[in-house]
């Protein structure tokens, strides 16, 4: 049910309102009788709780009469023991306990142990029993309960409660839920209630799940309801939902049934589900199919599945089910799954198939999959081999992972590693990778990777990037990784970025953080931005805070911008704000960006700009553009070059 109680989160919030506003068909005779669990009388360690609940409906189910004698245990002695296994913090077994206890309720204590359960505070282990009690609830009173699992909080809890809700309603009398579910108006409620029962009516009659399904209208909802009506037909008769899943028309839900089939098919006979897969038209639907039987015979037999791979030709299918061989064999025997993505063809292929080998290797020989990679040609294959190892080695032990990358030959697989390897740990801890960092012997290197990091960090913890960086003693790595800090703080505080500013000793990192502020601030205020910016001395700094400002301010409203640099003086700064502000409206408006042009300063910025616009201008109006060119100031020489673009 994972696939249907993913779909039905989507929809949980929706559902809850819906249930309010439509009937429920009258409450049917409860037909099922209540499998009466045997309660401990007595526990002695809730470790076994789970153990001796199994054991005790293991015995029910073998012997169905003495099931039914029994009388049906009281609320308390079903909250004792739910009690008991909540003790127990044991996922699976927690699990089963509960689903057992479930199945002891009846409507006189269906109250009483919801309104226990309702009464713990918030927890996996709530959410799941909740969920089994209002399963079997549903059995019971459906209204009830659907009703109930609707108005919870939205969330986990409430997705997992309607699911199980619907399902428990679908087990017990599939016709009634189908009815209610279908009387929804069309949108996700409507949609995730049919998946529900569906799947449910599907373990019961997968034809007549089928039949319901090809009633509905053409979409993404109903497509998704064809995997587990063939899922569960081919459970029980795969020679039947072959035959069906064949006959119906091709298109995304015939892919969807065929594939089904094959995955189920190969589970109980590998063997059988290729020969028919084998024998389907060829196509993506049959690729995909093959695909499907084939990784899942690998994870029973990746021997005979790698044979059975290799009879198939050349093409789609045997290159798309040639990785997950090797992905399900290493999984068991690493070494033999090597060995036989070796002696594959040269190719992407068995790029591919070695790449999934390892990455499954180092998961459990890391030392063993490192030397490997060691001793593989220099090249790309060696290389991706390298960044592979790297980010499972990072993702369990980025420092052992890294002392490793580090002994690795130097060149581009090397630094790609560390690369990859930093990445990852500075999403876990960013002070270790900085510190790693630090103490690398490329200064281009350590540059990169210090940038990076600490821009990382900042993103996650600016504050506690801002005091490493801060403390660093060396003046040219502190400018190295402030610029990037001071962008991530901008992103949220422009004015504590900007009191950063005198921090940074080299006058061209100042500036590069100058700009990046400007350009934050301007989306947010810049008027008060352009205070700021002038008010920076005649310099780097100065200018590129002028031209990120007028960059992002005239994008919203280039006449204030235009104003703003009318006012300021002559200089670089000037310059660069109207080289930059000529430049974005010259699509727009290529006259007057042509005239602020002219205006820069520095003779060389000025033709730069001028021609840049002006030439453009001419091919797309050449009228408009000779006029002007013939009565601008511009140099003879200018004039005639321009003039000479004319189409």
């Amino acid at each position: 049910m994972n696939r249907l109680t993913i779909a039905l989160a989507a929809a949980a919030f929706f559902l809850g309102v819906a249930i309010d506003r439509f009937a429920f068909p009258a409450k049917p005779a409860a037909t099922r009788k209540t499998r009466a669990v045997t309660l401990p009388s007595v526990i002695n360690s809730p470790a076994r709780v789970a153990d001796s609940q199994e054991e005790n409906v293991r015995s029910t189910i073998d012997h169905p009469d003495a099931s039914e004698s029994q009388p049906h245990p009281s609320s308390e002695k079903i909250i004792d023991s739910m009690k008991a296994v909540l003790g127990h913090n044991g996922g699976r077994r927690a699990h089963l306990g509960f689903n057992k206890l479930a199945d002891s309720i009846d409507e006189k204590s269906a109250g009483a142990v919801i309104a226990f359960a309702d009464s713990l505070p918030p927890s996996q282990e709530k959410n799941i029993l909740v969920a089994a009690i209002v399963n079997r609830w549903a059995e019971l009173d459906p209204a009830a309960a659907v009703a109930y699992a609707g108005k919870l909080p939205a969330g986990v809890a409430r997705t997992s409660a309607l699911t199980n809700a619907i399902k428990g309603w679908a087990s017990h009398d599939a016709a009634a839920a189908t009815t209610w579910v279908q009387q929804l108006p069309p949108g996700p409620v409507r949609d995730s209630g049919l998946q529900t029962v569906v799947a449910s009516l599907a373990e019961q009659d997968p034809q007549r799940a089928l039949t319901l399904v090809q009633t509905l209208p053409a979409g993404r909802g109903r497509q998704n309801l064809y995997w587990p009506i063939f899922n569960n037909w081919a459970a029980q008769d795969p020679v039947a939902a072959a035959a069906m899943a064949a006959r119906l028309p091709s298109d995304t839900n015939h892919e969807a049934a065929l594939q089904a089939v094959g995955s189920t098919w190969a589970n109980q006979d590998p063997e059988a589900a290729f020969a028919w897969a084998n024998g389907l038209p060829g196509g993506r639907a049959r690729n995909n199919t093959l695909q499907n039987i084939l990784s899942t015979w690998a994870g029973k037999d990746p021997q005979q599945a790698a044979q059975v791979l290799s009879t198939l030709p050349a093409g789609a299918a045997r290159d798309q089910s040639t990785n997950n061989v090797a992905h399900q064999w290493a999984q068991s025997d690493p070494h033999a799954a090597l060995a036989w993505a070796q002696q594959l063809p040269p190719g992407q292929s068995q790029t591919q198939a070695l790449r999934s080998v390892l990455s499954a290797w180092v998961q459990t020989e890391p030392t063993a999959a490192a030397e490997y990679v060691s001793t593989l040609p220099v090249g790309k294959s060696q290389e991706d081999a390298i960044v592979a190892i790297a980010s499972q080695l990072a993702a369990t032990d980025a420092q052992s992972a890294a002392n490793w990358a580090q002994k690795l030959p130097a060149g581009t697989a090397r630094q790609n590693a560390i690369n990859n390897i930093v990445a990852q740990w500075g999403n876990t801890d960013p002070r270790a990778a900085a510190d790693f960092a630090l103490h690398q012997n490329d200064n281009e290197s350590r540059r990169h990777l210090l940038e990076n990091v600490s821009r990382q960090w900042a993103q996650s913890d600016s504050t506690a990037a801002l005091a490493w960086a801060t403390s660093l003693t060396d003046g040219a790595t502190r400018d190295a990784v402030l610029p990037g800090i001071v962008a991530s703080v901008a992103e949220n505080n422009v004015h504590e970025a900007a009191r950063l500013i005198p921090r940074i000793s080299s006058s061209t990192a100042q500036a590069n953080a100058a700009g990046t502020i400007a350009w934050q601030w301007a989306a947010q205020d810049p008027q008060e931005a352009s205070k700021w910016a002038a008010s920076f001395p005649e310099g780097q700094s100065r200018q590129r805070a002028v031209e990120s400002l007028a960059n992002r301010w005239s994008e919203t409203d280039p006449a204030a911008t235009a104003t703003w640099l009318g006012s300021l003086g002559q200089g670089s700064a000037r310059d660069a704000g109207i080289a930059a502000f000529s430049r974005r409206i010259a699509p727009s408006d290529p006259e007057t960006a042509a005239q602020w042009a002219a205006s820069i300063g520095n003779e060389g910025i000025r033709n730069n700009q001028v021609e840049s616009i002006v030439g453009n201008w001419v091919k797309s109006n050449p009228s408009r553009a000779v006029s002007w060119i013939q009565n601008s100031p511009l140099p003879a020489e200018m004039k005639a070059r321009l003039l000479s673009q004319q189409p």
